[in-house]
């Protein structure tokens, strides 16, 4: 039984969990086991372990963009979760080493703190380092390409690091080694003004709060922006903001994010997902990619 190995190296686990406990949006079926390992030493004895039983996995850091499916048991995989590998180290000269469970906003303040500055884009960004390397995470004009240097993967359960050209960055990819899980990665900042930073990051959290729906749960953005138009200009001009379907709801405030107004079940938030690819394809011949990752 997997449960007793998983007993016999230690580690943290749920079977059976719920993972609309989990996710942002709140939505999905149960997995299988959710697992929690606390060191790069527990991640790749766990991932080896589940290989050698031919134990499919699937790796998430705070489930922020994610969409679990609700049909027949959610998720029959065991689900690696790894936010408590969280260390940040910092240097005066601006090299930042995070593991992949590491907060994005929490590597932001306190990079900020030690008056280090190109890591402001990411005020407001949800979720972890390693996801956020997984899909090039952006905004404010910026991207976790910019500033990364090199990242430590697990591939088999054997450390590999790949320097950032390594990784073909592209527009909310970054092209991993298939089963590669990020396990650290090194950033280079600047020395910079703390005061102005600290302005910058007010400035974009008050834009993001005026801009959208941050208190409901919702996965961020749905889809890739398309070439020439941003995809919540594109929702909105084809009418769909504000467009329910059960509890999932297109978001009054902008066309590229579904909202759970309180009883959303994942499949209503795919049909929404389906519904502007359709008006988007028909109506101007565009053909929207989700952003946002579909797991069961």
């Amino acid at each position: 039984m997997i449960e007793s190995k998983l007993d016999n190296i230690g580690i943290e686990y749920i079977a059976d969990y719920p993972m609309s406990r989990f996710t942002w949006l709140k939505v999905g079926g149960s997995a299988n086991f959710v697992i929690y390992p606390k060191t790069a030493e527990q991640l790749a004895a766990v991932i080896i372990l589940l290989n050698k039983e031919a134990y499919p996995w699937v790796v998430l850091g705070e489930g922020s963009n994610t969409i679990i499916l609700d049909k027949g048991k959610g998720i029959e995989k065991a689900v690696i979760i790894t936010k408590k590998m969280k260390s940040i180290s910092i240097t005066d000269s601006g090299e930042v080493v995070a593991e992949a469970g590491a907060n994005m906003g929490t590597i932001m303040n306190q990079t900020i703190r030690k008056a280090l500055t190109g890591f402001e884009f990411a005020a407001g960004i949800p979720g972890t380092l390693g996801g956020g390397v997984f899909m090039n995470a952006g905004a404010n004009d910026a991207e976790i390409k910019d500033v990364i240097k090199k990242v430590w993967l697990l591939i088999d359960g054997k450390e590999e690091i790949v320097n950032r050209n390594e990784l073909n960055f592209e527009y909310r990819k970054s092209n991993l080694p298939e089963q590669a899980v990020v396990m650290k990665a090194e950033i280079k900042l600047e020395k910079g003004d703390r005061q102005q930073s600290e302005k910058q990051v007010k400035e974009y959290l008050e834009k993001r709060s005026r801009t959208q729906p941050i208190k409901m749960s919702n996965t961020g953005s749905i889809f890739k922006n398309p070439q020439n138009i941003a995809a919540g200009r594109l929702i909105e001009e084809l009418g769909l903001k504000g467009y329910e379907i059960g509890g999932a709801q297109i978001s009054e405030l902008h066309g590229n994010f579904i909202v759970n107004t309180g009883s959303a079940k994942a499949s209503e938030v795919l049909e929404l997902i389906d519904l502007a690819k359709e008006n988007a394809l028909k109506t101007r011949g565009i053909k929207l990619e989700p952003e946002v990752r579909i797991i069961g």
